[in-house]
C-alpha cells in the first residue's frame, strides 16, 4: 500500500512536469510562426512583441528546471521514470533556444523594418514550414512517446538542410542580378540559418524522446 502511494506520487509528478513542458512547446511553437508571418508581412510592432514574449519562454524553463529538480530530490525516480525527467531537462533547454532564434528571426524584421515592396522568397517560406512541422512533430513524438516519429524528425533535417541551400543559391542569383536590396537579401540569409538552427534543436529533441523510450542516445550510454 505505501509503494503504491509513493508510485501513485511520482507518476501524478511526472505528469504535472510533462504538462509545463507542452505549456512551453506551445508558446515555442507560436513564436516560431508568428516571427516568421511578421518578417514576411513586414510587421514590426509584431515582430516587437514577440521579442518580449521570448522573455516568458525563458521563464518557464526556468521554473520547469526547478520543478524537475525538486521532483528528483523529492520522488527519487530511477530506471524509466528518471530517464523521463532527466530528457525534460534536456529538452526544455533546445525548447528555449527554438523560443531564441524565432526572437532572432523577429530581430530582422525590426532590423529591415524601413524596407518596402521585399519579394519574400518562396523557398524561404517553405523552409520555415518544414523546420516548424520537425517541431511540431518532434513535441507530439514526446507527448505521444512515439518512436518511429521521432526517427522520422531526424531524417527529415535533410529536407531542411537542402531547403537551405535552395535559399542561398536563389539569393546569390538574385544580388547578382540585382534583383533584391542587398540588406534584405542579407537578412533573408539570417531567417534561413535560424531556420536551419530550429530544425536542428527539433532533431536534438527527437533524440532525447528516443533517449526517453529506449534509454539510448548517441552521446549517452544506456541505463
Amino acid at each position: 500500500m505505501y509503494m503504491s502511494a509513493l508510485r501513485a506520487s511520482l507518476l501524478k509528478a511526472i505528469e504535472s512536469l510533462k504538462a509545463e513542458v507542452v505549456t512551453m512547446a506551445d508558446m515555442v511553437l507560436n513564436n516560431i510562426n508568428e516571427a516568421f508571418l511578421a518578417f514576411k508581412t513586414n510587421n514590426v510592432k509584431k515582430a516587437a512583441s514577440l521579442i518580449k514574449l521570448d522573455e516568458e519562454v525563458d521563464k518557464l524553463e526556468e521554473d520547469i528546471s526547478k520543478s524537475a529538480l525538486r521532483l528528483i530530490w523529492k520522488e527519487q525516480p530511477y530506471a524509466h521514470d528518471l530517464r523521463m525527467v532527466t530528457g525534460i531537462l534536456k529538452l526544455i533547454t533546445d525548447l528555449e533556444r527554438i523560443g531564441d532564434h524565432a526572437a532572432d528571426i523577429a530581430e530582422q524584421t525590426l532590423h529591415i523594418g524601413e524596407l518596402k515592396n521585399q519579394r519574400l522568397l518562396p523557398k524561404t517560406t517553405m523552409m520555415s514550414e518544414s523546420a516548424y512541422q520537425m517541431v511540431l512533430n518532434a513535441i507530439n513524438a514526446f507527448v505521444k512517446q512515439d518512436l518511429a516519429l521521432a526517427q522520422q524528425v531526424i531524417k527529415d533535417d535533410d529536407i531542411v538542410d537542402n531547403q537551405f541551400d535552395d535559399v542561398m543559391k536563389s539569393v546569390t542569383e538574385q544580388i547578382k542580378g540585382e534583383t533584391i536590396v542587398s540588406e534584405y537579401a542579407v537578412s533573408v540569409i539570417m531567417v534561413a540559418k535560424y531556420m536551419e538552427r530550429i530544425a536542428d534543436h527539433a532533431v536534438n529533441l527527437a533524440e532525447w524522446t528516443i533517449f526517453i523510450i529506449t534509454g539510448e542516445h548517441k552521446s549517452t550510454p544506456l541505463f
